[in-house]
């Protein structure tokens, strides 16, 4: 039987797409140079369009809702009602379309975010799913994004301070956007060509994350853009008119952005920047480091209501000072059209100091139309522009590279022997294709580093890598038998090629204003001369002597009787942004809190302080009523030292924790022993839901002393890619992970395990904790007076755990970010917010991972015990707080399900998704942007961990459990044995300490 075209080709690539539906002949795809003009683009007469009602929705939907025009939801661009097909993330929709001739169309949807996680939209796109075809989409398909727009709530305001607040970031819900297929990381810069067979089609819509209403579907011709010269053509009967002056419009007034992180900015730079102050923060710009993701827009309103229609230029006062060697790209809208081809690809070049960029060529501004008598829109997107082909041939490069660097590897080891013949190349080779791989990467990555010095203008260190990696493709080439010796610095310069991508991918732009003008005369200096920025740079360093950094100012002073001090601690750069977004919530958001309870209003004194300062100041009796994001051992260990409040006396304690203390039980207020948690999960309006282990840290002596701020705990995360290439499965217990490894070092491959840097800290390895209690085990026993490490779970637990470094040669460091991309450990076990650092750091492998829930061991009855270790921070109350009911109110409205989930939304909008935040309460949790998939696990996950105590003398578990884990791996010593010993140790500092406390001991 003879094959179908897609048969032949070996990716699901969109390169390969188009080549499949090209018509051209199937021995000549492999020659074959995409042109536009060799591909089927039939015209229509008009686009075909189908509305979003007439889908057919699969039976696994769930809040699936048609809206029609008469129930008056839903507006299309005109201010038409229309109707909407309303999607959640779960389900799918098909719709059918009739297509007059086949060939390759564009498809776009018209649609209408709904609030939902805040992420962007997400859904797999499958073309004719029903008809029998072997690759007939691509990857690129698999996830399509939708995003989502926000816009500033209200105006920039001062607080009592002087200082600018960030408004809070809203979505735009009401307006409806048209997305065009297309790739969003930026390589393909056209939307995608979709082939249709004549007749009916299918296009179906996959949920993946988050909610939308989708008007209609469309499929519209290709059309090749307008060049400058007939765009102004088109307007020739316009004329350019003359403004008096140039009209300005402030780049942190932006009308509309895709992102949240897009907010405006402060730099006090340079004096020019309106507004300005040596001190004070003043948000006078937008952009900077946060605009550099490809396909992130920001939009600006032009109001011309009071002029003509007519030609104008338009300046922007800007700066590129991050990407040195490189210029930024932006495509330029004019009310959401693409104006001309040439717009595509605005240059902004490097500059560390402002610069008036007018847009257009060097030697020809551009001239834009925009209408009289109404405000017109300019949004600029961010691009890859000219480095996007570069881009993308470097990924390929990689990909084939990498590809054989693990097949090397799987021969030779990481460590081969020099002067051992593996047969990686010649007539007996061992790996298929070694020099032929090397020379075609090498081609590329000539060529890319020729074309980036081309495009730039100028050599840069932007090449530097790319030749690296070439100098050593052709010394390996030359001397084939040096590969081997090679393979370490190959690996790195594999690595190095991928972090130059993400360098090149970051397009960053910073805008302080925009200028829309008839004559260039009237622009403004680009900075300010010499003698006013040094005294600017004098007044900031006078001033800087008596202006309170640690202070966070709040909108408004209120009237309150009471008050509470609140320290937020943190090391991090982005604290003081963190404590405004706490600070912006007590403005908005306290007081309504406090009505609903009954409580009159209260004046919060908010500082951020770095944790090392909490200790002095507390023994000075200088310390807070309040800490927040306090480390998980502190409540205990000062609550040793009677310096820290015993929340469980209040009365609304069983409420928050849903643990009925001894005082609320003796108030009558609750049932001793009773779990006040249950039901909660599936009750939406819950305010407060914490997974027992959460508050197992905070007990002692019968007292609880913080609420959980946020926790972690571990999931498995894999290569789903290279899961399926083996045939392999993903482990569900300690036993099939070891039948895996055992796969993975055929191909010299590693599963990674977390283990704390010698002597670093004192926690408890939290894969020894979760060995442990999935055997049943605790860390202590006789009311914690003494180690259970003895038990015959802990001699198990520890013996498994050593037995992975000294038997399967686990590393005892690596990088497990960097080893997953590269798929050097395409599986190992984190932390869950490993989720957030993975999507950020790594997108090129977007698509190719996934993570599950831990293994585990199989107990008497045949279940599977999976519970895990957990740990985080807490808010905590001092001993010392000058109001104690103030301090608890306080308490329990941060960590209130409407509070936490406001915070994280607003924390992710300030730092982005590498930031979203671990907060421990499970309702608020709920609300963040994790899809349906991502959520059943990580909640089935998080309802199994368990908690370690904290206990007088606590912090030798961990040190010394650190240092029978490395006496056993680095000594080869007997594992039972050695934590035995180490025990005796443990349990003598327990016992010194509670003396010291004046506690009962053991006998």
């Amino acid at each position: 039987m003879a094959k179908t075209p897609a048969e032949y080709i070996p990716s699901g690539s969109y390169e390969d797409y188009l080549k499949v539906h090209s018509g051209k002949p199937i021995d000549a795809l492999d020659e074959y140079e995409l042109e536009f003009s060799e591909l089927p683009l039939p015209k229509l007469d008009a686009d075909i369009v189908v509305p979003g009602i007439d889908a057919d929705i699969s039976a696994d939907a769930e809040n699936f809702n048609v809206v029609l025009e008469t129930d008056m939801k839903y507006k299309d661009r005109d201010g038409n009602y229309v109707s909407a097909l309303e999607t959640s993330d779960l389900g799918s929709a098909t719709w059918t379309v009739n297509v007059p001739e086949k060939g390759l169309y564009n498809v776009y949807i018209d649609y209408y975010p709904i609030k939902h996680g805040g992420a962007n939209i997400e859904r797999r796109v499958i073309i004719n799913e029903s008809k029998s075809r072997i690759h007939y989409d691509f990857e690129n398909l698999e996830n399509v994004k939708f995003p989502r727009y926000w816009t500033d709530k209200g105006e920039i305001v001062q607080d009592t301070m002087g200082n600018d607040m960030k408004p809070s970031q809203v979505e735009v819900l009401d307006v409806q956007r048209r997305a065009y297929l297309r790739d969003e990381t930026g390589y393909i810069l056209e939307p995608y060509l979709i082939y249709f067979d004549q007749g009916e089609n299918t296009i179906t819509l996959e949920s993946v994350r988050e909610s939308m209403a989708i008007a209609a579907i469309g499929i519209s011709s290709y059309e090749e853009g307008l060049t400058y010269e007939q765009y102004l053509e088109k307007h020739s009967d316009k004329e350019i008119k003359a403004l008096p002056e140039a009209i300005k419009i402030e780049g942190q007034l932006s009308h509309e952005r895709t992102s949240p992180t897009l907010y405006a900015i402060s730099d006090r730079t340079d004096p020019l920047n309106y507004p300005v102050d040596p001190v004070k923060i003043k948000l006078n710009a937008i952009g900077g480091s946060k605009w550099t993701t490809p396909g992130d827009q920001i939009s600006w309103q032009i109001d011309l209501t009071n002029h003509e229609s007519g030609l104008y230029y338009i300046s922007l006062r800007a700066k590129q000072d991050s990407a040195r060697g490189m210029f930024s790209t932006r495509r330029v809208y004019i009310n959401g059209e693409i104006p001309f081809a040439e717009a595509n690809g605005a240059r902004f070049q490097y500059s560390s100091d402002y610069r008036i960029v007018t847009l257009g060529l060097e030697e020809e501004p551009f001239l834009f139309y925009l209408e009289g008598g109404k405000v017109n829109t300019i949004t600029l997107e961010a691009t890859l522009g000219e480095y996007a082909a570069q881009i993308s041939e470097v990924q390929k490069a990689i990909d084939m590279l990498n590809d054989l660097y693990l097949r090397i590897i799987a021969i030779t080891t990481v460590n081969p022997d020099p002067y051992q013949d593996y047969y990686l190349y010649g007539p007996n080779a061992r790996v298929h294709g070694t020099l032929e791989t090397l020379e075609a990467a090498k081609l590329i990555l000539e060529d890319v580093s020729k074309n980036i010095v081309e495009i730039s203008g100028d050599k840069s260190d932007k090449e530097a890598v790319i030749d690296k990696m070439v100098l050593q493709l052709t010394q390996m080439l030359d001397r084939p038998r040096s590969i081997t010796e090679r393979l370490k610095a190959f690996s790195d310069n594999i690595s190095a090629l991928g972090n130059w991508i993400s360098e090149v991918r970051n397009q960053p732009l910073q805008v302080e204003s925009i200028y829309v003008h008839t004559d260039m005369d009237q622009l403004p200096k680009a900075n300010a001369n010499f003698f006013s920025g040094t005294w600017f740079g004098i007044k900031g360093f006078f001033q800087s002597f008596f202006f309170d950094y640690e202070s966070i100012g709040i909108l408004e002073e209120t009237d309150a009787d009471r008050e509470v001090e609140v320290w937020f601690l943190t090391s991090l750069v982005a604290g003081r942004e963190q404590a405004n977004a706490i600070s912006t919530l007590i403005s908005n958001n306290l007081e309504s809190f406090l009505a609903s309870k009954g409580k009159t209003n209260m004046r919060v004194n908010l500082k951020v302080v770095a944790p090392n300062v909490l200790l002095p100041s507390t023994l000075a009796g200088t310390g807070p009523d309040v800490a927040i994001n306090v480390d998980n051992g502190l409540p205990v260990n000062y609550a040793m030292r009677n310096a820290i409040y015993d929340i469980s006396v209040f009365d609304e304690f069983w409420e928050v924790t849903g643990i009925c203390s001894a005082a609320n039980a003796e108030k009558g207020l609750c049932e001793a022993g009773k779990d006040y948690n249950e039901g909660r999960l599936n009750d939406p309006t819950s305010e407060y839901l914490f997974f027992e282990s959460s508050m197992v840290p905070y007990e002692f002596d019968g007292g609880y002393y913080a609420l959980p701020n946020t926790q972690s705990f571990l999931v498995m995360f894999y290569r789903t890619d290279i899961f399926e290439e083996r045939n392999w499965e993903v482990p569900k217990t300690w036993n099939e992970v070891t039948s895996l490894v055992r796969e993975l070092s055929i191909s010299n491959l590693q599963f990674y395990l977390p283990v704390s840097v010698s002597g670093a800290s004192s926690v408890v390895n939290p894969i020894f904790a979760t060995m442990l209690f999935q055997r049943g085990g605790t860390f202590y026993r006789n009311d914690n007076k003494e180690s259970n490490f003895d038990s015959e779970e802990a001699m198990l637990a520890f013996e498994t755990w050593t037995k992975y470094y000294t038997d399967y040669s686990f590393p005892l460091a690596a990088s497990f970010v960097n080893r997953f991309k590269t798929g050097e450990t395409p599986i190992g076990i984190a932390g869950y917010e490993m989720f957030n650092t993975i999507t950020v750091f790594a997108p090129e492998i977007a698509g190719k991972w996934d993570f599950a829930p831990l293994p585990g061991i199989i107990d008497e009855n045949g279940d599977i015990n999976n519970s895990g270790s957990a740990s985080g921070s807490a808010i905590v109350m001092m001993k010392n707080a000058r109001d104690p009911e103030a301090a608890w109110d306080f308490m329990r409205w941060w960590v209130s399900q409407e509070t936490q989930s406001l915070y994280a939304t607003e924390l992710e909008s300030i730092l982005g998704a590498a930031a979203r935040h671990n907060t421990a309460n499970v309702m608020a949790f709920k609300n963040l942007a994790w899809t349906r998939h991502e959520q059943e696990i990580l909640i089935e996950q998080w309802s199994k961990s368990v908690g370690i105590p904290e206990v007088p003398g606590g912090y030798y578990t961990g040190r010394n459990l650190e240092n029978a884990f490395r006496e056993v791996v680095n000594n080869d010593s007997n594992p039972r044995e050695t934590l035995q010993e180490y025990v005796i140790t443990i349990n003598s500092e327990i016992t010194k300490k509670r003396k010291e406390f004046k506690l009962d001991v053991n006998d």
